[in-house]
């Protein structure tokens, strides 16, 4: 009987538990950020006797700790008191205003169909929902700023804000994005009837860097394993992107990877810088696990061009798409994969047909195949 291939895999002497640097990981403490961490409880402490939270804007750039915060002081929350539920929602991936009510009535313990119901009867479903349960849902809305146009967003926000005029029920909403301009954008009587407190994340400086990476590491990988200046050098790489922590954090995974899949006995600088290569920009980290495949198919079609004006770009599309959607759909996903920031489309005057969008990608075009092809 042949051999079992897994058989042939010696255990890990890099990695002591990798789940240290997984995306996902709450960390039990988070350093350099108690001042956010506090503001966050505070406006959510009227949940703990059954009251209104205070709604929250929560912004700053990417891997300065947003969503681990908001989730860590969550998870407290629902520690400390059976009052309260936390419901986050991923704005990629739940990008309507249907689909994230259908996702409220669901955490709520009431299915909803995804498809084939008006956005009026989902509310309603969400108002039954909110009857039966004796919970205050703090409803995290991360990646706000992607729903489909500030339209939307208005909507949803009024759908969520008028739940009290229908009945006896408390509802927070911390709003989580990258724009630090999206309040001033929403509609001007959702912004008063909101009023959110807003909570800044500064950048982390290459100290602070170093700080939460010695402690991953601690965790992660077993001693020693690291050569002296990996750590460091990731900081600085990090601190170079705007303090991104999440792709310091990443850099020292992927390294890992590197030297255990070599069977090296340490985590070099090679490794690292190897590591950096292979970390996607951070627009196609977001978007890729939720590009649909008529998006995807667009991307690929640009790969081959350096700019294609809209027009042809349809064409083109609807010649290798195996059930091409109509132009004016097409023209939404045009839309959304410029607010994802993965492709540019600048307005252009065209002759006697007057005026047309020249598309193009925004991003390297390797990563972009890459995707494609997942």
């Amino acid at each position: 009987m042949p051999r079992n291939i897994f058989a042939e895999i010696t255990e890990s002497s890099i990695f002591k538990d990798e789940r240290f640097l997984y995306p996902e990981y709450i960390p039990e403490r988070l350093p350099f950020r108690d001042s956010q961490i506090a503001e966050i409880a505070h406006a959510l402490k009227p949940a703990l006797r059954g009251g209104k939270p205070q709604n929250l804007f929560v912004c700053g750039k990417s891997g300065t700790g947003k969503t681990v915060t908001a989730k860590y002081v969550l998870r407290e929350l629902e520690e400390y008191t059976s009052k309260a539920k936390g419901i986050y929602i991923n704005c990629f991936e739940f990008n309507t205003r249907n689909a994230i009510l259908n996702k409220l009535c669901l955490s709520l313990g009431r299915a909803v169909p995804r498809r084939g119901i008006a956005t009026d009867e989902v509310y309603a479903e969400l108002l039954s929902a909110l009857k039966r349960v004796s919970i205050v849902p703090i409803v995290v809305l991360d990646e706000v700023d992607q729903l489909a146009g500030n339209k939307t967003i208005s909507l949803l926000l009024y759908d969520l804000l008028r739940i009290v005029e229908h009945q006896d029920a408390h509802i927070g909403i911390i709003m989580i994005s990258n724009n630090a301009e999206l309040l001033a954008m929403l509609d001007s009587r959702v912004r008063s009837s909101l009023l959110s407190r807003e909570i800044m994340f500064e950048p982390y400086t290459p100290v602070q860097l170093k700080e939460i990476l010695k402690e991953r590491v601690k965790h992660a990988f077993f001693a020693n394993v690291l050569d002296n200046e990996v750590i460091n050098v990731a900081a600085a790489h990090a601190a170079k992107h705007n303090g991104d922590a999440r792709m310091a954090i990443e850099s020292l995974l992927i390294a890992g990877r590197l030297a255990e899949r070599e069977n090296a006995k340490k985590v070099t600088l090679a490794h690292l810088r190897k590591a950096f290569e292979q970390i996607k920009p951070r627009a196609l980290q977001k978007a890729a696990p939720f590009l649909d495949i008529h998006e995807k198919k667009i991307l690929a079609i640009l790969c081959d061009h350096v700019e294609l004006f809209s027009g042809k770009l349809y064409r083109l599309y609807c010649r290798q798409a195996q059930e091409p959607i109509t132009e004016r759909s097409f023209r939404k996903k045009l839309n959304r994969l410029a607010e994802l920031n993965l492709i540019e489309a600048k307005v252009v005057e065209k002759g006697i047909r007057g005026r047309t969008r020249a598309i193009k990608l925004a991003q390297p075009k390797e990563a972009i195949k890459e995707i494609c092809n997942t």
